[in-house]
């Protein structure tokens, strides 16, 4: 079915459903615009411009201000927690009056504050006497912004905190929860179904389009290949380890060619009205895959046949073969100095992979000046490069056990913390095509992006488990330092 006959039906459907809703659902919808946006990223974690373009599109019961501030709260915050609520008085106090009313005790009229504490992990919500909600709204508005904020994007959290106050604010009863519910459940399932319907369609459509563009280009490129990569094979002496196994590869190539010669002429066959079909999307990404799967082989057979024989291009077959490693070996040092906590930048494994990093990068350019000289073939110059690719490995994974025992004193969470990082060394496989990889592909090294993927997933889990072995509720008012302050507002851990 064509997505506009979706569309079609979807509407007529869902235009009979609201005709008898409209009438019921009579309140004035939120209709004002942000008063001023004041940003206050003292930890500088936002991206203004997008931050300020998406307030800008959330719409308010009533007029009102919105502050978004950001602090480092350090340690101290992990235990503290008033950390946040403290510190967003202090800063009101001392640079931010405006926040505050007359008497100094409260929050200011028509002001609403969203605030985030990366450190410490906590977010708070603030609101002036007349946009305050109660407590179980704070935390459900603290809530929608948890799942952006655990994965770091604080920019997309601070607007999705921003929406949700929005949209509970000086909200008339006829819109709350269950003024919205007395229009009827019915009403509300239809309309879901014929959203869906529509937009299920969309959706699949726009796969099917997407892979099916991919797989044609990358068919294009393994046709006009084809050819040439043929007479790369026959240039492949058999009797080479690594040239034996890559032949292997050649037979599958020539085999899975005509497979997918058939494969596209399936999706060709396909009618653009039925790419919103679930069988459509499952074609044309299995057509993409494959093809795009050939159109790396047939690269990889050529940079073989070029080094195995040291022909014209073999200095850029084998480049192609160490970018990668050079890279992570390159990035130890980053990792090292800014990608760990200061006190976890002095372990030992942490030096002795300088170190060894440091001597890698020497010795694949020794690599490359012996295959120049003819000092070591072909063959002994990739086992030696995938050996480094082991050592890096073995160094890695020495860091990750030290980094997990460093990075709390209980072993419960340490665990969580290895076991993070385990995944997404799993997960992190190598993604470049290249002769090692071809030739035995369960063979990769653990990777810079891997270590930090997993490092930073344990860390929210710790956090997480945190939270959850404390109060889940919100925290409102503030120590001591606070005095007779009695705003509207409180913080949660995410």
């Amino acid at each position: 079915m064509s997505v506009r006959r979706r569309v079609l039906i979807g509407t007529v459907a869902g235009v009979g459903v609201l005709g008898g809703s409209i009438g019921l659902y009579a309140a004035p919808s939120p209709e004002h615009a942000a008063t001023e946006v004041q940003v206050e990223d003292t930890a500088g974690i936002l991206y203004e411009p997008d931050l300020r373009e998406g307030i800008a599109e959330v719409r308010f019961y009533e007029p009102t201000t919105v502050a978004v501030f950001t602090h480092r709260g350090g340690p101290e915050a992990r235990w503290d927690d008033y950390a946040l609520n403290d510190a967003v008085l202090a800063h009101a106090r001392e640079n931010r009056p405006d926040w505050l009313s007359d008497n100094q005790q409260k929050w200011a009229d028509d002001l609403y504050i969203f605030a985030v504490d990366p450190e410490g992990r906590l977010v708070g919500t603030y609101f002036g006497e007349n946009r305050k909600v109660d407590e179980d709204a704070q935390l459900d508005i603290q809530e929608a912004a948890k799942d952006e904020l655990r994965r770091g994007q604080w920019t997309d959290g601070a607007v999705t905190g921003v929406e949700a106050a929005a949209a509970r604010m000086n909200r008339p009863f006829s819109r709350s929860p269950f003024g919205i519910a007395l229009l009827g459940v019915g009403s509300a399932t239809a309309l879901g179904v014929s959203g869906a319907y529509v937009g299920v369609g969309v959706w699949r459509t726009r796969r099917s389009r997407a892979a099916r563009a991919e797989g044609d280009r990358a068919m294009a490129n393994v046709v006009g290949d084809y050819e040439v990569t043929e007479i790369h094979a026959r240039l492949i002496p058999e009797e080479s380890r690594y040239g034996g196994a890559m032949l292997e590869r050649y037979r599958e190539y020539t085999e899975k060619f005509r497979e997918l010669t058939e494969l596209g002429n399936q999706a060709r066959s396909v009618p653009e009205r039925d790419y919103d079909r679930s069988e459509t999307v499952k074609l044309m990404e299995r057509y993409r895959d494959a093809a795009t799967a050939l159109d790396q082989l047939d690269d990889v057979i050529a940079d073989t046949a070029a080094l195995l024989n040291k022909d014209h291009n073999w200095e850029e077959a084998w480049q192609r073969q160490v970018a990668e490693l050079r890279d992570d070996l390159a990035g130890t040092d980053d990792l090292l100095s800014s990608g760990l906590p200061k006190e976890m930048r002095g372990l030992p494994e942490g030096q002795q992979l300088r170190t060894f990093a440091s001597q890698a990068v020497v010795d694949l350019d020794r690599i490359r000046g012996d295959l120049e000289t003819g000092a070591v073939t072909p063959e002994d110059a990739l086992d030696r490069l995938r050996g480094i690719g082991d050592q890096l490995s073995g160094h890695m994974d020495a860091l990750a056990g030290a980094v997990a025992v460093a990075s709390s004193k209980k072993q419960k969470e340490q665990q969580l913390v290895r076991e993070a990082m385990r995944r997404r060394r799993a997960l992190g496989r190598r993604r470049s095509t290249t002769i090692i990889s071809t030739t035995d592909p369960g063979w990769t090294w653990y990777s810079i992006d891997s270590f930090r993927a997993g490092y930073e997933a344990g860390r929210t889990e710790v956090q997480r488990s945190r939270s959850s072995s404390s109060s889940s509720g919100s925290t409102s008012g503030f120590s001591s330092s606070g005095g007779s302050f009695s705003g509207a507002g409180s913080s949660s851990r995410f």
